[in-house]
Order: structure tokens, then sequence, then C-alpha cells
């Protein structure tokens, strides 16, 4: 019996940049659910809480912020992980199908999942009303 031999080379090369790309991407994912916990936080409390017009002003763009950092931060990631495993399945022995089938693709489609539930809080938050005319 022989045993497969082991990676090395340009496909141990192609592993290492993967694994950055996917270690590079935890941070943005993280700031992205961050954000999201407290965009629903601030957007629970502002449906209860009366509040005037100039705090209504400020909270509406932090409410906007928020999303867009959440937004922002999810799409980072995901495409780090998406740049991750192209630069394995095109640069190695593997092929693209069995990348994007490989051990990452759980935190692939959570990542998408992520960025889509970020698009979604973006769409909803409330624009911020424009600045008064001097």
């Amino acid at each position: 019996m022989s045993t497969p031999p082991s990676p090395g080379g340009t496909d141990a090369l192609f592993g290492v940049v993967q694994t950055a790309l996917t270690i590079g991407s935890a941070i943005p994912l993280l700031l992205s659910v961050v954000a999201l916990v407290l965009f629903v936080r601030m957007r629970r409390r502002l449906a209860t809480e009366p509040t005037g017009t100039r705090r209504l002003a400020d909270d509406t763009r932090r409410l906007r912020d928020l999303a867009r950092v959440g937004l922002l931060g999810s799409a980072f990631g995901l495409v780090l992980l998406l740049i991750g495993q192209l630069v394995v399945g095109l640069g190695t022995t593997v092929g693209p199908a069995a990348a994007f089938a490989g051990p990452l693709a759980p935190v692939t489609i959570g990542a998408a999942a992520l960025t889509a539930l970020a698009a979604g809080a973006f769409a909803t938050s409330p624009a911020p009303p424009a600045p008064p005319r001097r």
C-alpha cells in the first residue's frame, strides 16, 4: 500500500494563502455581527421610547451607520473567503468545485447569510434627515 503524497510546494503555498485570507475574514465578520446586534438593540429602543426631533435625527443617523458597517464588514469578509477558495481551487489540483465544497463551505454559507441579513438591515434602516438649509 502506498500512502498519498503530502501536499508540498505550490499546493502548500496556496493553502497558506487561503488560511491567511480565512483568518483575515474573521475580524470583518465579527465586526458585522456586533454592528447588527447593536442595530437591533437600538432599533428596539427607538421603537419604545418617545424622543425629540434632534435626538431622532441623531439616532436615525446612528442606525444607518450601524447598518452600513454591518453590510460592509460582512461583504468584505465574504469576499475574502471567496478569494481564498478561488485561489485554492484554481491554483492547485483540487479544482474549483472541490474547493467550494471543502471544509470552509459552512463558513462561506454563514457569511453569505450574514451579508444578506446586513443588506436587509441597511435597506430597512431609515434614511437620515437632510441637513437644514441656512
